[in-house]
């Protein structure tokens, strides 16, 4: 098992692309701290985990509030001791004109997409820094390399997300920290389904969309890498060349 007894937070993990990364963190050996806005999906997810002989706990947790966060934090010291890995997946991604975007829209993204991984890596890196180490994965998208139309209020806050997660990386590395960013290319979520339910039933064997499941390898890799690896301030993407 790659993430034995690993302790690792997951924000954004009661569906979707956290939920499969919980899950296959837990079947890699890791005890997994599934956090998320919906206490019934959280408890699902946990329930999933425990089910199939996983260690989980789930903390309810809006990372826009800090105290939340501190909350969520201190809750994962208090049960496991340690903290070895951060994921910052949880996020959403409107869509629309530019134009026609809301004031509401833009600081709900960035309050979710941005502010919410700054006070998770704010409240975490304390405890990274005195254990000696940690690893940090956020969760990135394509959008936030090359922007695209009727995504401009996702694209900016994916853009934030990267240069972010580079600068946190070159101020903690001297402390045993590593920091990455993972982008996983056009996955069928919830989130997603407008635009992957548009690309028809029938979809060749070139058709980019994946399932969630399919993210969790290269999670897995980003996970499992020590400090000593060197990897950090990287943006792994396993999306295909010119995809949605």
């Amino acid at each position: 098992m790659q993430l034995k007894d690993k302790v690792i937070i997951v924000t954004g993990g009661g569906r979707g692309i956290g939920e499969a990364i919980a899950v296959g963190y837990a079947q890699e050996g890791a005890k997994v701290v599934v956090a998320a806005r919906s206490i019934g999906q959280l408890d699902q997810v946990v329930e999933k985990i425990q089910s199939q002989g996983g260690q989980a706990i789930s903390v309810p947790t809006d990372a826009r509030f800090l105290p939340q966060v501190e909350n969520l934090v201190q809750q994962t010291v208090d049960q496991f001791g340690k903290i070895d890995v951060l994921v910052n997946n949880a996020g959403i991604n409107p869509r629309g004109l530019f134009l026609d975007s809301t004031e509401e829209e833009w600081e709900q993204s960035w309050q979710i997409n941005v502010v919410g991984v700054v006070h998770c890596c704010r409240t975490v890196l304390p405890v990274m820094k005195a254990q000696g180490r940690g690893n940090i994965i956020n969760i990135g998208s394509g959008m936030g390399q090359v922007g695209r139309g009727n995504l401009s209020v996702y694209c900016a806050s994916k853009f934030a997300l990267h240069g972010l997660s580079q600068a946190i990386a070159e101020e903690v590395w001297e402390d045993g920290i590593i920091v990455n960013v993972l982008i996983p290319g056009p996955v069928k979520t919830e989130l997603s389904r407008p635009m992957w339910e548009g690309a028809g039933e029938v979809r060749a064997s070139s058709d980019p969309w994946k399932d969630p499941e399919q993210v969790v390898p290269s999670a897995v890799f980003l996970a499992a890498q020590p400090p000593s690896s060197g990897m950090t301030g990287q943006i792994l993407s396993i999306m295909r060349r010119n995809s949605p």
